[in-house]
Order: C-alpha cells, then structure tokens, then sequence
C-alpha cells in the first residue's frame, strides 16, 4: 500500500475521532441509539447545545440542536434522548437553573410514566416546554404547574418555626433557652406577687403615709413664713457673688462646691447621727437596753439607790475611821481607836 493512501486513510480516521469526540462532549454518542425529540420554547436563555436533560436529577441525554423561527420568535430545542428512557407524551420539559453559577438543563417531568406499550412518545414528536425561575428551580414548584415557590418557602419557614418553637418554648424541652424562658415565667411570677403583697402593706400604712404627708405639708408651710429670712439669705448670697466677681471665680466656685460637698457630707453624717439617738431614745422609751430598763424598772432603781447608800456609808467611814482600812501590826490597835470612837461619841450624846 502506498504511503500516500496510509497518509489519507489516517486522516479520515483522525477526523472521524475528532467528529466523535466533539459529539460526545456535547453529549451525544454516535454508536447509541436513541430518540429525537423536539420542545418548543418563547425563551432559552443560557441554554447551549450540550446541555444535558434530566429526568429527576439523572442526565438521560442532551440538546441536539437550537434554532431561531423569526417569524413566531419561537426557540426550536432538539433533544437526544437514550433508547430505553420512556418518555409519556403529556411530559413537560423546564429549563431551570441547576447551579448557583447559572448552569442549565432540561429537566423532564410527568405525573405519570409509560412502559413502551404504545403509551409512549415516538422519536422525533413534540413535548410541551415551560421554563423556570432560579427560586423555582432550587426549591420547586413554578408558574406553569399552578404551584407558588412562596408555598414551598411558607412550608420551610413554616417546619423551622415550629422547630424553634418546641425547642425554645416547649415546657418538656431540655434546651438552656427554653430552660431560661420558663425561669423567667416563675420570676415574672414572683414579681408579679411581690407587687401584690407591696400594694397591700401600702393600703395597711396609709395612715402613717398621710402623716408624713402632712410633715412635709407643715415644712413647706414653715419654709413660706421664712420667706423674708430666705429672701435675705438669698441677697446676701447675691452679694457676695458681686463680690467674688472680681476674685478668680473658676477658683473661688471650686472651694464652694467644695464647701458644699463637705457641708453636705456633715448634714448626712448628722442625719445619721440623729437617726441613731432617734432609735436608742425609741429603744429607750419601749425598755429595751440598761439605760431603757433603768427608765422602765422600778427594781433596778431601787436596787442602784441601796448600792449608792451602801457605797456613801462606806466612804464616810472610810473618812472617819481610817485606821480600819490601813493594815496594822495587830488587831488590838483597832479595836483600841474602836473604844475611843465610841467613848468620844457617848460623851458627846450626853
């Protein structure tokens, strides 16, 4: 064989391969047998040849062909099928969106399929096409089969809340959250009690309340019969600020609001004193301590009067006979000074 017919029969097979290469990229198998069918469509968007068709998310074959009718502006689609997938002729065929890069296909759809008996499309008919939105490509659902995505979303949501709902309020539900929800409820409770029982100890000392009422009402009353003395102290105030305006003021108003600061501090810390002699003299006036008993029992008095007597007898002996408390040498001796003291005191009776 000539070398020239090897050169030609070379190429015939590598163009051959190249033909059968670029047809199966696009999806089509040359050695297959299959079947031809055609969809019509008003709009076909990213959709190339090669795209694969899907029946359930299977790819059972690919566009064929796409062609432009200018006078309907109607998008011919011709589809390769494999021999073997049945095809029911009431299928309706989607183009949707199959990734988020915008991806196409063809998804094939029917409510009912066929077994070759007759019941099924034959190659080279035409199936009914509809296309479909991002949002109904990925959740379902679609303008042409009567179905809302927002369904689809309703029902998500829907489960979600749900779910959320037994976990976070459910009263058998072990979640911290929900845990901490019915914690709240109690406090609430509690507080709610809490409120009750303050409202009640305040209708039970009304009285006492209207009396401190009444105090602060006779305080303002005293402070308006002191309105000339204010008036004055108010004046004397305004004229020693006249007077401290030529002084460094920033200054002078610091070592005020000092003054101020450490009045005030004085007037708590006298306020506190007050209320300690207010609570001793009222645990005084009710018995309560040595002082409050020594008020309020007559027993202690005259028991603290018999001590005083005895202590007084004690020290005017001691004045006049100390010789009785200073240790001698013997025992004589006092009661020597005795018999003096008692001679001195009959010859003073007669």
């Amino acid at each position: 064989m000539r070398y020239e017919v090897k050169i030609g029969i070379l190429a015939i097979v590598a163009i051959g391969m190249a033909f059968w290469g670029f047809k199966y990229i696009q999806g089509s198998n040359l050695f297959d047998r299959s079947n031809i069918y055609h969809i019509n469509y008003d709009n076909v968007a990213g959709l190339t040849i090669g795209t694969p068709v899907q029946i359930s998310g299977v790819n059972v074959g690919s566009v064929a062909d796409i062609r432009l009718d200018q006078q309907t502006r109607l998008v011919k689609v011709t589809v390769d099928i494999r021999r073997g997938i049945n095809i029911p002729p009431t299928t309706k065929a989607y183009i949707s969106t199959i990734s988020l890069l915008g991806e196409k296909a063809i998804e094939m759809e029917y409510d009912k399929p066929c077994f070759g008996d007759g019941d099924c499309a034959k190659s080279d008919s035409y199936l009914e096409g509809a296309n479909k939105g991002i949002l109904a490509s990925f959740i379902g659902g679609g303008d042409d089969d009567g179905a809302s995505p927002m369904e689809g979303i309703k029902e998500t949501v829907g489960g979600a809340l749900d779910s959320i709902r037994y976990i976070l309020f459910d009263e058998e539900s072990d979640n911290p959250i929900a845990r901490s929800t019915r914690d709240l409820a109690v406090t609430m409770e509690n507080l709610k009690n809490s409120t009750a029982r303050l409202q009640r100890i305040m209708d039970q000392n009304s009285g006492e309340l209207n009396t401190t009422m009444d105090n602060f009402a006779a305080l303002s009353t005293t402070l308006a019969g002191k309105q000339e003395t204010i008036a004055g102290i108010i004046d004397n105030a305004k004229d020693l600020t006249g007077n401290l305006s030529g002084l460094e003021l920033e200054q002078t108003v610091a070592q005020v609001n000092s003054s101020i600061q450490s009045l005030q501090g004085t007037l708590s810390e006298a306020d506190k004193a007050l209320a300690g002699i207010t609570e001793v003299m009222s645990s005084v006036k009710d018995g309560e301590g040595t002082l409050g008993k020594l008020m309020t029992d007559d027993a202690i008095y005259e028991r603290l009067n018999r001590a005083s007597l005895a202590a007084d007898t004690l020290l005017t002996d001691l004045q006049e006979r100390p010789y009785r408390y200073v240790p001698f040498k013997s025992r004589k001796r006092v009661l020597k000074f005795d018999r003096k003291d008692a001679e001195l005191a009959e010859e003073n009776n007669q």
